[in-house]
């Protein structure tokens, strides 16, 4: 527990310069994009007057968690993709665990702290509005939510982050587990003819929206009720479901975090959250969702695009016997 303490503080003053970076950009931009697009006047020709009217601007918070919510992951793991790190790092006095622990908990206090910081913000310039404008009681239910998914989407990209054996394959990983989801539900929904209402929400960002649109209606005084967000059930499944995965993702950090053999590290990244499975399933899928084009143009961007995925994985013309057969049947397709 000592060596513990000492190693969190040691970290802590040792990112003390982007955590000020980072603090600071995020109270300029909330203050400066709040007070430049939070008042809109419109004129109303009946009363022949100028009306002003002021939006709560609750998106402002999130967009900026989103964003650290891939850029931290880089900023506090970076460190472990390289091997001449690893020899220092590992041969301290404390446990790989425990130090993985350690750098979740700090990248989790800049997103948290960056998210708090801009949603104070944000309200100190609703308050200065004057009174009668905003209802302030709904956004302690929104900062929450979105706090929890936020948790939940950062989890997420540390694990994927972690399972790539060098940085540059971390940020791919994040990228495209990204939209993974929502383009295999679409290309599954053009096979079976089942229309997947709401399947947006397959996207984490697109919950935030939904979230978002809500709540801001209900501090700018405009609805009265929740029902956009919490009367819909596919919202309330992705929401939850976010949150599994944030949580999963979470658990299988700590439990893989470490484990992995330092020979593989700045080594192809060889894990099945990354290209072995991300390439062939964005291939196959997108050759389905393109099908209804009918347009050959697509496919051949396809297979080109799938032929300089395995190229980079592989860092150079070094593929397998599976890269060599998905190209093959996508090729035979293309053909037919």
């Amino acid at each position: 527990m000592t060596n513990f303490k000492q190693y969190f503080r040691a970290h802590i003053k040792a990112k003390i310069k982007p955590i000020i970076y980072i603090l600071t950009s995020v109270l300029i931009f909330t203050w400066l994009l709040g007070n430049t697009y939070q008042q809109s006047t419109i004129y109303n020709n009946e009363l022949n007057q100028t009306e002003i009217n002021y939006k709560s601007m609750l998106y402002l918070p999130v967009v900026f968690m989103c964003i650290l919510a891939y850029i931290i992951p880089v900023m506090e793991f970076s460190f472990f993709k390289k091997r001449i790190n690893l020899d220092c790092a590992y041969s301290m006095p404390i446990s790989r665990k425990a130090m993985g622990a350690i750098h979740y908990l700090v990248g989790l206090l800049i997103l948290w702290c960056s998210f708090t910081l801009s949603y104070l913000t944000n309200a100190a310039l609703l308050l200065s509005r004057g009174p009668g404008w905003f209802d302030f009681a709904p956004m302690i239910e929104h900062y929450f939510l979105c706090f929890a998914l936020g948790t939940a989407i950062y989890s997420m990209m540390v694990f994927i982050f972690n399972e790539a054996n060098t940085r540059g394959d971390g940020i791919w990983f994040m990228l495209l587990n990204t939209f993974i989801v929502n383009i295999v539900l679409n290309a599954i929904a053009y096979i079976t003819d089942i229309e997947f209402k709401y399947a947006l929400g397959s996207l984490p960002w697109h919950i935030f929206t939904k979230i978002d649109i809500e709540y801001q209606s209900l501090v700018e005084l405009r609805t009265a009720d929740r029902s956009a967000f919490w009367g819909s059930d596919a919202s309330i499944i992705w929401f939850v479901f976010w949150i599994l995965i944030g949580i999963a993702s979470a658990v299988a950090f700590f439990l893989t975090f470490g484990k992995r053999r330092m020979e593989k590290v700045e080594e192809c990244s060889d894990s099945y959250f990354g290209f072995c499975t991300l390439i062939p399933l964005y291939a196959i899928s997108a050759m389905i969702i393109f099908n209804a084009s009918n347009n050959i143009i697509w496919w051949v961007v396809i297979e080109a695009l799938t032929f300089i995925g395995y190229t980079i994985y592989r860092r150079g013309f070094h593929y397998k016997k599976s890269d060599i057969a998905i190209l093959c049947m996508m090729f035979i397709f293309l053909f037919l």
